[in-house]
């Protein structure tokens, strides 16, 4: 009978099993504690990751990025308003009776801005638009922004000049429209609903 063919002589005994277990844990350990911890979780409890540049590894990359010191005043701006919101109802007459167009502005100075977003209960005829406010009897300056034909709207403006911003609304149905406006910015709500013919 050969050798290998008895099977406990290649079994280890109890106490060879127990070290080998004890051997597994022990480097185990040490492994995590001095490698996988400083590489993976940033983790040095006994230095050596620093002092083998291991630290470095579990730091993300790092990302130079340029600054700008001068940046263009459209950028970013001060403002001697603060900043508020507004949610106006504006009530568009019927196509042949009463008021069937209407204009809702806000002043605004050059270069300050707002969000806004209009609903309306029918689609309207609409002009988005802006002029100055002349004290010496001059033309006003009128800048239009966007016209259409549709029942909302959305968008943002910053002034391109100081004066009254807003909206005309005109009704070509036989029915009574409202209109709901969404303003967030810096403006003044004046003058406020401009009923016309």
């Amino acid at each position: 009978m050969s050798e290998d063919a008895n099977p406990s002589l290649n079994v280890p005994t109890a106490r060879v099993l127990a070290l080998q277990v004890a051997g597994a844990v022990v480097l185990g350990t040490l492994l995590t504690v001095l490698v996988i911890l400083p590489t993976e979780y940033g983790m040095d409890p006994t230095g050596f990751g620093a002092l083998t540049g291991l630290n470095a590894l579990s730091q993300p990359p790092e990302v130079v990025v340029e600054t700008k010191f001068a940046a263009p005043p459209e950028i970013a701006r001060a403002e001697p308003i603060p900043f508020r919101q507004d949610t106006i109802t504006v009530p568009i007459g019927a196509f042949g009776r009463g008021l069937a167009a209407t204009e809702y502005k806000v002043t605004m100075a050059e270069g300050q801005s707002l969000v806004y977003s209009w609903t309306s209960s029918v689609p309207l005829i609409f002009e988005f638009h802006g002029h100055t406010n002349p004290t010496d009897g001059s033309p006003a300056e009128v800048m239009d922004y966007i016209k259409g034909n549709a029942s909302e709207g959305n968008g943002s403006l910053t002034a391109p000049l100081t004066g009254i911003h807003g909206w005309y609304f005109a009704n070509s149905a036989f029915e009574e429209a409202k209109v709901e406006l969404k303003l967030a910015g810096f403006y003044t709500l004046e003058p406020g609903l401009i009923g016309i013919h």
